[in-house]
């Protein structure tokens, strides 16, 4: 490798794409051309070990004789005193491990492509002779568009007849992955196509589920899963799963190859009848997750209620009261006030101007009839001790002191709000103006103490709210 120019053979090296114990893979570019290319290279320890150059050797072989969309086309082998590598096409795609930790639900969208892209590939493998027997997310590229390219054949062997797994006898090392590895690999017997059918199995559950079917508190624990311990069906962790797709992957991870799909001609056959999810995962998720932004804004405005509440309390001040609804105005009001208000300047000055009296509705006496015009000297039943306005009126002198309530404002000074309203029969109400609404009058006493002061359009608006009037 020249440091200066970072190039191996005829081959520029731009980027490490990822780094192993042995080998590393580089984006390169070929001298000459624009056309970019990847490159496994060995790092110089390995290199000196002939069987790790025997290892890249045979990915070479396997990969150069694999022509399919699903798989990188393989390029050239170089093996020298100074470098060893080989030249393969580039995919510039993350692997399917890195959706699943970083992007679930859209990988989960497109899971039925995947399926329907990697079946294939792995059926195409098997009839060309060869078993990958490293199947795992890691070894899986994927793009946005949901493409796939498998990668890393450096543990792939020969496809077995009947004969030669009877002559093969017991492995003499257990090869994979230990997440991933099927129950006869662990027991060191030969592998099969249904040994890459487990293995693809558990990478299907990890994408339909974002965690693999098994996991152990150490590596042999785990290896123990694998044998004895029946997973539990994708929807149990994920309900978007169908039951139709749960069975599916539970007869791709059973313990004994014999219970599994034949090869992967069946397994396709049944993902193409299959309904994956119930509902599409990205929409599910995008739904999921406006619901978590609402729940977190919620949180954070009570939160922030909570914390100034907490110091307004502590400061000694009172919370903040609401605005009040506006309130319509009606004519008739206005004019009232209007009156009030010219009574109170002429009394400050010494005249009283003319206005209307109230005149309430009288209560039917035994022996009225409605409309029947009241008899003089009757007084209010709502202001004891007044008589009726057009009647003759006893001498102040001559009425008994018992009949004079202490509290007896003279008429002109008490406004109509302050009418006993439990006095009053219903039927005799004053009629309403429309659009009016009103409630019970505030106690006597806090008109009276207003009427003492100036009145100020704030105190119009305080008493109409009070009323209730929209």
């Amino acid at each position: 490798m020249s440091e200066g120019q970072m190039t191996v053979g005829n081959y520029e090296l731009r980027n490490c794409v990822a780094s192993g114990t042995s080998t590393q893979i580089w984006e390169v570019v070929e001298a000459g051309t624009p056309m970019q290319l990847a490159m496994k290279l060995m790092l110089d320890d390995a290199r000196k070990d002939s069987a790790e150059k025997a290892v890249l050797k045979h990915e070479f072989k396997v990969g150069k004789s694999l022509e399919h969309p699903a798989f990188l086309q393989f390029r050239e082998l170089e093996m020298n005193r100074d470098h060893a590598f080989f030249i393969m096409d580039f995919f510039r795609s993350p692997s399917l491990k890195t959706h699943i930790t970083s992007n679930l639900a859209t990988i989960q969208s497109v899971f039925p492509k995947l399926a329907e892209s990697l079946i294939p590939a792995f059926q195409y493998m098997h009839e060309n002779g060869w078993l990958h027997r490293d199947i795992k997310p890691d070894n899986i590229l994927v793009n946005k568009a949901g493409e796939v390219r498998v990668i890393d054949f450096s543990l792939s062997s020969k496809v077995m007849g009947a004969v030669g797994k009877l002559l093969s006898g017991k492995q003499k090392a257990i090869q994979g992955t230990r997440t991933y590895i099927a129950p006869e690999t662990i027991l060191k017997k030969p592998p099969t196509e249904q040994t890459d059918m487990y293995s693809l199995g558990v990478s299907f559950f990890e994408v339909l589920t974002g965690q693999p079917p098994f996991a152990g508190d150490s590596p042999n624990d785990l290896l123990k899963k694998h044998l004895s311990e029946d997973p539990v069906p994708p929807s149990v962790i994920n309900p978007n799963v169908t039951k139709e797709l749960d069975r599916i992957i539970l007869q791709m991870l059973q313990k004994n190859p014999a219970k599994r799909l034949p090869g992967m001609q069946e397994l396709a056959s049944a993902f193409r009848t299959v309904n994956c999810f119930e509902v599409d995962p990205a929409e599910l998720h995008e739904r999921d997750q406006k619901e978590l932004i609402q729940k977190q804004a919620d949180s954070v405005d009570k939160r922030l209620d909570s914390r100034a509440d907490a110091d307004r309390i502590a400061k000694g001040i009172s919370a903040p009261v609401k605005h009040k609804k506006k309130v319509k105005v009606s004519e008739k009001l206005l004019q009232e006030e209007e009156q009030r208000k010219a009574a109170l300047a002429a009394k400050q000055q010494g005249t009283i101007p003319q206005q209307p009296m109230y005149q309430p509705q009288m209560p039917m006496q035994p022996g009225m009839y409605p409309g029947q015009p009241m008899q003089p000297g009757t007084m209010y039943p709502d202001m004891p001790g007044q008589p009726h306005p057009g009647y003759a009126q006893m001498p102040p002198q001559q009425m008994p002191p018992q009949q004079m309530p202490p509290q007896q404002m003279p008429p002109q000074q008490m406004p109509p709000q302050q009418m006993p309203p439990q006095q009053m029969p219903p039927q005799q109400m004053p009629p309403q103006t429309i659009g009016q609404t009103v409630s019970a009058p505030p106690p006597a006493g806090q008109i009276a103490a207003r009427n003492s002061e100036e009145v100020t359009t704030e105190d119009l608006m305080d008493l109409m709210s009070e009323l209730k009037i929209e």
